[in-house]
């Protein structure tokens, strides 16, 4: 079916001076994917964002593979009629290009809520926290590792402590009396 879409454009742009080859046809796709990315990105939910853009700029990887492809392989669109012999073949790499892309770069460029903790909130110990060591406290129903801001400092188990902060996975903690 694609192959007779692309088998149309060639008759009709045979006859004028401007040439619809492989590289525009996938420059075209591109510009359509990135367009349609822009004006429905408000619309999307956020699991869908940013893959039409991602479909358009492996479109834009492949318009330039191949036309690197035809220049060094000294290709005449001109001369050649019958573009779907390779197709398949550029349908596969723009698809490898657009799955690398939304999996390695999509990721990256999302927005991370970050974990923030109030200031001085309560936790109760549920082992002995030694000093200069670790132990667990119970914060809002889960448990974590903490640490006493006091080095020198001992705290007990089944203690009320204040949490000051958070370092990686590790409560800062002082003891509330």
């Amino acid at each position: 079916m694609y192959f007779t879409y692309i088998g149309i454009f060639a008759q009709t742009t045979t006859n004028s001076s401007f040439n619809f080859s492989p590289p525009w046809l996938w420059f075209t796709v591109g510009v359509v994917l990135c367009f349609t990315e822009f004006f429905l990105a408000q619309k999307l939910p956020n699991q869908f964002k940013k893959i039409a853009l991602f479909l358009g700029i492996s479109a834009f990887i492949t318009a330039i593979s191949v036309w690197q492809m035809a220049v060094a392989m000294e290709v005449d669109w001109s001369l050649t009629n019958n573009y779907d012999e390779d197709f398949h073949i550029q349908i596969v790499y723009w698809m490898g290009v657009s799955l690398a892309l939304i999996i390695w770069v999509r990721p990256g460029l999302s927005k991370r809520k970050k974990v923030v903790i109030p200031d001085a909130t309560e936790a109760r110990t549920i082992t002995e926290i030694f000093p200069g060591k670790t132990g667990k406290v119970l914060y809002e129903g889960c448990y974590w590792q903490a640490c006493c801001v006091d080095k020198q400092m001992a705290i007990g188990p089944n203690q009320k402590v204040l949490v000051l902060r958070r370092q990686g996975n590790t409560l800062i903690i002082s003891f509330h009396q």
